[in-house]
C-alpha cells in the first residue's frame, strides 16, 4: 500500500498543474465504470445485503452515484475557476490578489457499509474533480462489492491515479496510518494518530515548513529586508513567518550577507514598533540551543546578528543565519518557531520545487523574483494555502489569510461543497500598483516589515 501510495505521490507532482481535460476524462471513466458495470453492482450489493433488490440497488446506488459524478463534469470548469473581487481599485491597492483552487494530493477514503457505492462515488467526484489521486478500502461488511471494485479499477485507470483495496486483504488500521494528504473515514471515531488534526472523520496532514524562493532575479535588499522583518517580529513566533530559505548556489554567500546585514540594520528601527527580543523560557532556549549546536556540528556556518540595544536582563537569542543547512539537520527536521533562519541552494527552478515537495505541503511560499516565467512556473508547480509574490508585506498576508479563509476547506460534501472541500484554497498576493503605506505614511507597519 505504502509504495502504491508514494508512487501516486511522485505521479501527482510530475502531473502539476492538473488540467480541466485530465479531470474531466478520469471522471468520464468513473462514470464508464459504474454504466458499463450496473448489472454487476447490483447483484454484488444484493449479495452482501441480503434485503437488497436489484431495482432498489439501482434507484439508490446507481443512479445517484451517476448523477453526482456528471454534475461534477457539467461543472468542473466553474468551480475551477479562481475568485477574484478586487476589481481595478484592487489591482491598484492590493495587486490584483485572488484565490485559487489546488488539489490536495493523496487521498484515502474508507467506503461506509451504508449506501457503498453512492456514497462513495459521490465523494469519488469531488476529489478527481479536485485534481487529486485517490486510494479507496472498502468495508469487510461488502465484500463482494469491494472485490468487485478491486477487480473493476484496474480495466479504467492506472493505479498510480485511482486505486481500491477491497477491505479484505488489507488491515483497516494500516490504511488509516498511511500518510495521506487528507483522509476521509466512514468511523469519525477512529484514532488517526498524534500526526493528523482530525475533524468529523476528516483528517489532515498538518502543513509543512513555510519556505522562501528566492530567484536569481530578485532584487537582494529588498527580499531580505522582507524576509528578516518577519523574522524578528516577536523573535519569529507569529503565524505564516518563513521557515527557510531556498537560494541559488551562487549566490548563497551574498544572500546570507544580506540577511545579516538586514537584521543589524532592522533591529533598532523595529524596535519601537514590534515585539522583539521575547523573553525565552528555560526550554526554548534550551532547544533552539540544540538546533543551533546539532546545525554546528554537522557543518553549518552560523552568522549571530547580536545587537547592542537588546533589553539587558532579558533571556532572549538573537537572530541566527544558518548557511549550509543540510536535510540531517534538526533544523530542517523539527518546527522552529524562533529566531533561526536555515538557507538551503538550489542550481535550477525545478530543484527548488523539488526541495519543497520532499516536505508536507506549506501553508505559505514567499516567491522573490522579477522573471515572469519562473513566477508562473512556481505558480503552477506547487502546493501551499498562500503564496506571495515579490514582496507584498507579510502582515498583509498574514491577516488575509484568516479573512480569505485560505488553506484546506474541511467541510467536505457533494457538488460545489466537496469540490471545495478537497481543495487546497490558495490565496496569491501580488505586489500592488500603489504602495498605500508609502503614500498615507503609514509608519508603523512599514516600520515594523520594512521598506524598500
Amino acid at each position: 500500500m505504502l509504495e502504491t501510495l508514494e508512487q501516486q505521490r511522485a505521479a501527482f507532482f510530475a502531473e502539476l498543474p492538473v488540467p480541466l481535460a485530465i479531470r474531466r476524462d478520469r471522471l468520464r471513466r468513473v462514470v464508464a465504470m459504474i454504466e458499463e458495470n450496473s448489472g454487476a453492482l447490483c447483484a454484488a450489493l444484493c449479495r452482501d445485503h441480503e434485503h437488497q433488490s436489484q431495482a432498489s440497488a439501482m434507484l439508490t446506488e446507481i443512479a445517484p452515484a451517476l448523477t453526482a459524478l456528471r454534475n461534477s463534469l457539467r461543472n468542473a470548469a466553474v468551480w475551477m475557476r479562481p475568485v477574484n473581487g478586487n476589481g481595478l481599485w484592487g489591482r491598484l491597492v492590493r495587486g490584483g490578489d485572488y484565490t485559487e483552487y489546488q488539489p490536495v494530493g493523496m487521498v484515502g477514503l474508507t467506503a461506509p457499509a451504508t449506501l457503498p457505492v453512492h456514497q462513495t462515488m459521490s465523494l469519488l467526484a469531488s476529489v478527481l474533480t479536485a485534481g487529486n489521486r485517490a486510494m479507496v478500502r472498502f468495508d469487510a461488511a461488502t465484500p463482494h462489492l469491494g472485490r468487485l471494485f478491486a477487480e473493476l479499477a484496474p480495466h479504467y485507470f492506472s493505479p498510480l491515479e485511482f486505486h481500491v483495496l477491497d477491505g479484505q486483504a488489507e488491515d483497516a488500521n494500516a490504511f488509516a496510518e498511511l500518510p495521506f494528504d487528507l483522509f476521509v473515514a466512514s468511523d469519525p471515531t477512529e484514532d488517526a494518530g498524534t500526526r493528523n488534526a482530525e475533524l468529523g472523520g476528516v483528517t489532515i496532514e498538518r502543513s509543512g515548513k513555510s519556505p522562501v524562493l528566492i530567484g536569481r532575479s530578485a532584487d537582494l535588499a529588498k527580499a531580505t529586508e522582507q524576509v528578516i522583518a518577519s523574522k524578528l517580529v516577536k523573535s519569529g513566533h507569529i503565524p505564516l513567518t518563513p521557515d527557510y530559505l531556498l537560494v541559488p548556489a551562487e549566490q548563497e554567500e551574498a544572500i546570507a550577507s544580506w540577511l545579516w546585514r538586514a537584521a543589524m540594520h532592522l533591529h533598532p528601527r523595529m524596535a519601537d514598533h514590534a515585539e522583539i527580543d521575547l523573553p525565552l523560557s528555560d526550554a526554548k532556549l534550551a532547544r533552539f540551543t540544540r538546533l543551533i549546536n546539532n546545525a554546528r556540528a554537522r557543518g553549518a556556518e552560523i552568522l549571530v546578528a547580536e545587537h547592542q540595544d537588546s533589553p539587558a536582563g532579558v533571556q532572549h537569542m538573537p537572530l541566527h543565519i544558518v548557511r549550509h543547512a543540510t536535510e540531517d539537520m534538526l533544523v530542517m527536521q523539527e518546527e522552529i518557531s524562533g529566531p533561526i533562519l536555515p538557507l538551503r541552494t538550489y542550481g535550477d527552478i525545478d530543484e527548488a520545487i523539488d526541495e519543497i515537495h520532499r516536505h508536507k505541503p506549506p501553508f505559505a511560499i514567499y516567491h522573490f523574483g522579477r522573471d515572469a516565467a519562473e513566477r508562473r512556473h512556481v505558480l503552477a508547480r506547487t502546493i501551499s494555502s498562500a503564496i506571495a509574490l515579490d514582496g507584498p508585506s507579510l502582515a498583509i498576508v498574514q491577516a488575509s489569510a484568516r479573512q480569505a479563509g485560505a488553506g484546506l476547506m474541511l467541510n467536505n460534501g457533494h457538488g460545489e461543497i466537496g469540490f471545495r472541500g478537497f481543495s487546497r484554497a490558495r490565496r496569491v498576493y501580488h505586489q500592488p500598483v500603489i504602495d498605500i503605506a508609502r503614500l498615507t505614511g503609514l509608519a508603523p507597519a512599514r516600520a515594523a516589515f520594512g521598506s524598500p
